[in-house]
């Protein structure tokens, strides 16, 4: 056995068991005893009202009363931290399924206290780990025992996903590696691991004792430097024992890495011209890796040559290729995972609710609170990705593009529509299940199944938001709880019956109201068609687990089975006479009537964690709490910022404008030679230039530059090609294209030919910290200077000059008219920073002790703010309020109805409390 046992490991978590509980018993106990033993109980026990106590205290301070005194400190230190722990072990209770599942998130939580209430939570938290690790120890894997670890790193196995082949999309081997998103598949069956390892083009490594990625790299991708690769493909993967891989020097034996395939397996790259010499147009290959950590100026040959350079003819053709070859092969399914499957179409689903989740982190966030929102998962971001890649619009093949892109899956099915699986590289709609007598599910894989199903019908209603889901489930509340538990009894559109008897009848109501609106748009006349035609009726899913008792009702009702009316599908159990399908752990289908096709339908299928990641986002993104068990009235999401908001309502004559921190202005002095606006459109200014440079840069380069803002530290250079999205196998060539377009550009606006705009060490680009600057990074460093970290209020002046400083370089969202996908984190934190500063100012201002001239100081930073961001509530409702107390009545109204404006075209109301702002005053008008 090459993995530490599960006694060693158990026998680590007792004694980390032992250990923690001995310090939070000491703490708990400890600290009062001592307390109780050196001083007993503070209060003196003479004084018995609090005119003696007064007495008391008047009198001259001498050793007994010090040391009173300092008793009464200890007793609050200690009732404080009893609190917190009190406090902590409830939040661990409450989280203890994610916790199950994913072990990082203590460290996650202990890193977004304060000092204060980490000691509570690292007591707490590394006593429910220990426990967790104790009662379900590693996962080991068994393997051939060797005589030496040399002998044993030369035979290690390697295992790779099998995937039928009517799945496969991959064009180059190297394309799953760089694409964890898109299926692929092997070659004919047969095939030995090399074979298969070619056309995955990944591989699965099991670490083992003295494993660094250093060495991993060196053995089995040829190149030590290669090693962030590694790093990047893995740092999002949730082990066996619940951790991840946070650290690249840190690896743990047993842990599963996904390895990038050997180049020796891609074709071999055409030979480079002979005729054309070493200066700037020649050919970028990928022949050479990276060299070690040195500055770009210094490690890249084809960089060096001063002036301006030009893509060469061998880039030109790479790109077109790279586009034609994308317009081939384009996957309709995304695998999330080891043993999930969804569609581009559930994928776009989740795209949408992707809107609304971060719309309703930020509604119920806290200003006053500093911690981060919650991040989104892995597997529903992944999928958001391909859908948002899916959905761009085509474009024709352009020889000139400097980075082409990797291929996109295929266009998602048209709103409302519900997949099942693929058969033959395209998506199989829900309608094939609506056959005679109904269909039945069976085998391994067909609680995934219906898992996915049920998935898809949640997604397809997220896309028809806020109008009703044409397809609909009913679903008993033990298939429920069973498939996808913390949903509320009805949510979107699914419901929950209470038994087999309820969903029969749920079933047969459906028929009659079926019934009844065919019969009405029959008999009305020709003008109200259109109508008739919208109002149409849904298709309602009924899956169950058929029992004795009402197998006749249930038989009866799946013989009305037809497409977009009702479909009955069964698991376990067949029906008489009904289809029944046998699903393996894959997917794969085989029916009893004709067998397995040659081009088998694979249906998708959902794991139990992937299920319950897709609920999470899904609760949220209708402002419900990941794990409610009461209905409540779906809520749709944010606006989309299609439309220019309103300008802001004009002061009344009687209210003269105070504006002393106006947040409009000419543009920050700049003090490098290139200065990178990204809040806003992605503009650069050289200095000495008033107008903006580089206006004909591609729109490629400006997203790499808005990147490489957004990370000032830097970034992996399979980082950047992931978020770019850059074709895999061209990915070296086409950041070598981007910095040459950058530096080019540069240099003719600012005359610098002598130093390089982006710095590369190793595979880390960033910007050049004394060459350019950004308003992103003015911006975060006035924000870090606003308030004090002793959370006591500053002077409102003094606030309010921070902020109006750091606002003046929030002049619109990140990359503002951008369809950068990766953007839209980094968007949404940078609007959550400066939102909560400006309603920390509006606290501050409502309170009685403030000045109307600091109020009428304030609204011009809040005005601002809500023409970028007018589907902000807090921010309305702070806004509407230092009206109203200005006496500035119609222009807190006119807030209202923007925000009402805004929320109203995704069929949502303002909360009661923003209601509460205008409508008592609207009433006294209309009284009077």
């Amino acid at each position: 056995m090459n993995h530490p046992p599960p006694l060693r490991q158990r026998l680590t978590a007792a004694t980390t068991v032992t250990g923690t509980l001995a310090v939070t018993l000491a703490l708990l106990g400890g600290m009062p005893w001592i307390l109780w033993r050196a001083t007993g109980l503070p209060w003196p026990e003479r004084v018995s009202s609090l005119s003696e106590l007064a007495q008391r205290l008047t009198q001259p301070v001498s050793d007994p009363l010090m040391i009173d005194l300092l008793a009464v400190v200890g007793w609050l230190c200690w009732a404080a931290f009893a609190a917190t722990v009190v406090r902590e072990a409830i939040w661990y209770a409450t989280h203890l399924p994610h916790l199950l599942r994913d072990r990082h998130a203590h460290h996650e939580h202990v890193a977004s206290l304060s000092v204060k209430g980490s000691l509570a939570a690292l007591c707490v938290g590394t006593l429910v780990v220990a426990l967790i690790g104790l009662w379900r120890p590693q996962t080991v894997s068994a393997q051939q025992q060797l005589p030496s670890p040399g002998e044993a790193r030369a035979r290690t196995a390697v295992t790779a996903p099998l995937v039928p082949a009517s799945l496969q999309p991959v064009t180059t081997p190297s394309m799953a590696a760089s694409d964890p998103l898109v299926t692929a598949g092997p070659g004919p069956e047969g095939d030995g691991v090399s074979r298969t390892d070619e056309a995955v083009g990944h591989i699965e490594y099991t670490v083992v004792e003295g494993d660094t990625l250093w060495n991993i790299a060196h053995e089995h991708l040829g190149d030590a430097l290669r090693w962030p690769r590694i790093y990047a493909l893995n740092k999002d993967r949730v082990q066996s024992d619940g951790a991840r891989l946070t650290e690249p020097d840190l690896i743990l034996p047993g842990w599963q890495l996904t390895l990038p395939a050997a180049r020796a397996a891609a074709p071999p790259p055409p030979p480079p011209s002979t005729s054309t010499a070493p200066g700037k147009d020649a050919p970028l290959t990928e022949s050479a890796e990276p060299a070690p950590p040195v500055p770009s100026e210094h490690n890249d040959a084809d960089e060096q040559a001063g002036g301006a350079h030009s893509l060469s003819e061998a880039d030109r053709q790479s790109g077109a290729a790279a586009q034609q070859t994308g317009t081939q092969a384009r996957p309709a399914a995304i695998t999330l995972g080891h043993a999930s499957l969804i569609g581009i179409t559930t994928a776009a689903g989740l795209l949408a609710a992707r809107r609304y989740w971060h719309f309703h982190q930020h509604r119920r966030r806290d200003p006053d609170r500093d911690t981060e929102p919650p991040a989104l998962s892995p597997l529903v971001d992944k999928a958001a990705q391909a859908a948002h890649a899916a959905t761009r619009p085509r474009r024709p093949a352009d020889p000139h593009l400097l980075a082409p892109r990797r291929i996109p899956p295929q266009q998602p099915r048209t709103t409302g529509t519900v997949t099942i699986g693929v058969r033959q590289d395209a998506e199989v709609p829900l309608d094939e299940l609506a056959v005679p007598a109904g269909c039945a599910w069976t085998g391994p894989g067909a609680e995934g199944a219906a898992r996915a199903l049920l998935a898809g019908v949640l997604t397809a209603a997220e896309r028809q938001r806020p109008g009703p889901s044409r397809v609909t489930a009913v679903v008993p509340r033990d298939v429920a709880e069973t498939l996808l538990p913390s949903l509320p009894a009805q949510f979107t559109a699914l419901t929950q019956s209470a038994d087999l008897a309820e969903a029969i009848r749920a079933g047969e109501q459906h028929l009659i109201t079926h019934a009844r609106l065919r019969d009405e748009q029959n008999t009305a006349p020709a003008a109200t068609a259109d109508s008739g035609a919208e109002a149409r009726p849904h298709t309602l899913l009924l899956l169950t687990t058929p029992d004795a008792a009402h197998t006749g009702q249930l038989q009866a009702l799946a013989a009305r089975s037809s497409p977009e009316t009702l479909i009955v599908l069964t698991l376990g159990t067949a029906l008489p006479g009904a289809d029944s399908w046998h699903i393996a752990d894959d997917g794969t289908v085989t029916t009893k009537r004709h067998g397995r096709h040659p081009d088998p339908l694979r249906l998708f299928h959902l794991t139990p964690e992937a299920g319950r990641d897709m609920t999470e986002v899904l609760l949220t993104a209708h402002g419900q709490h990941p794990r409610p068990r009461s209905p409540s009235t779906p809520t749709p999401g944010p606006h989309d910022g299609s439309e220019p908001p309103e300008p802001p309502a004009e002061p009344e004559a009687d209210d003269p404008p105070v504006r002393p921190y106006a947040v409009e202005g000419t543009r920050p002095k700049q003090t490098k030679a290139v200065r990178l606006h990204v809040l806003g459109p992605v503009t650069l200014y050289a200095r000495g230039h008033h107008d903006p440079v580089g206006t004909n840069l591609r729109g490629e380069v400006h997203e790499f530059l808005a990147l490489l803002a957004a990370h000032p530290t830097g970034l992996l250079a399979s980082d950047i090609a992931d978020k770019l999205h850059l074709a895999p196998g061209s990915d070296q060539n086409a950041l070598k294209n981007l910095r040459r377009a950058v530096r080019r550009a540069l240099r003719a606006a600012t005359g610098i030919t002598a130093q390089e705009f982006i710095l590369l060490q190793g595979e880390l680009h960033k910007l050049h910290p004394e060459l350019v600057e950004t308003d992103l990074a003015d911006f975060s460093g006035s924000l870090k200077a606003t308030f004090s970290t002793s959370g006591r209020d500053e002077d409102l002046d003094t606030a309010l000059a921070a902020v109006g400083a750091a606002l003046r370089h929030y002049q619109g969202p990140f990359a503002q008219g951008s369809d950068y996908l990766w953007a839209d984190t980094v968007r949404e934190h940078l609007a959550m920073k400066a939102i909560d500063a400006a309603l920390r100012l509006a606290h501050q201002a409502e309170h009685a002790g403030a000045t109307p001239r600091e109020r009428d100081a304030v609204l011009p930073l809040l005005e601002h703010l809500g023409t970028i961001h007018p589907d902000h509530e807090r921010l309305a409702q702070h806004t509407i309020r230092l009206y109203q107390a200005a006496g500035r009545h119609d222009a807190a109204r006119h807030i209202h109805t923007r925000l009402t404006r805004c929320l109203t075209e995704l069929g949502l109301e303002p909360e009661p409390a923003t209601q509460a702002l205008i409508t008592p005053r609207t009433r006294l008008r209309q009284t009077r």
